[in-house]
């Protein structure tokens, strides 16, 4: 076991995000239990990391695509949730990732907004790993809900 592992078994993981106009908002908790980082967060766009660890690893030892995929849903919620000051959340309507290379390392996602209509955005993200390769690729539509206007229940 690696010092993070050890370390994730003996303190919770920061649920906060730190940067950018989402600070001192709560990442998701399983999100947090993975390592996941928010490294950037504004204007559509997001950049997260996620350690490689012993326990996100599969039976081949590279990440486990699950782990995989659930950096880049957090990615692309979080850079939805960057679009509208008002945004109360998000949440995904459908994911669809294309895994291209194993996942060796720590793993960077980055994610764009490419449209958002007023109740619905798309999104899409990259994977890369420590070197710069490849990891996966992925698109995805995430349902908008913003705060409701005030009298409005």
């Amino acid at each position: 076991m690696d010092d993070l592992d050890k370390r994730m078994e003996l303190e919770p993981p920061p649920a906060t995000i730190a940067v950018g106009p989402l600070a001192g908002s709560a990442i998701a908790p399983f999100a947090a239990w993975l390592g996941i980082v928010v490294r950037e967060a504004e204007h559509g766009r997001s950049v997260l990391s996620m350690p490689a660890t012993s326990r996100l690893a599969n039976r081949r030892g590279v990440i486990h695509g699950g782990a995989i995929a659930t950096l880049v849903d957090s990615s692309m919620a979080i850079a939805t949730r960057t679009i509208d000051a008002g945004m109360e959340t998000s949440g995904t309507v459908d994911l669809n990732i294309h895994f291209t290379a194993p996942g060796r390392g720590d793993l960077t996602a980055r994610a764009e907004v490419k449209h958002a209509g007023a109740s619905i955005a798309f999104c899409q993200c990259e994977v890369r790993d420590e070197s710069g390769a490849l990891v996966a690729t992925a698109m995805s539509s995430f349902k908008l809900r913003r705060p409701k206007p005030a009298g409005v229940v």
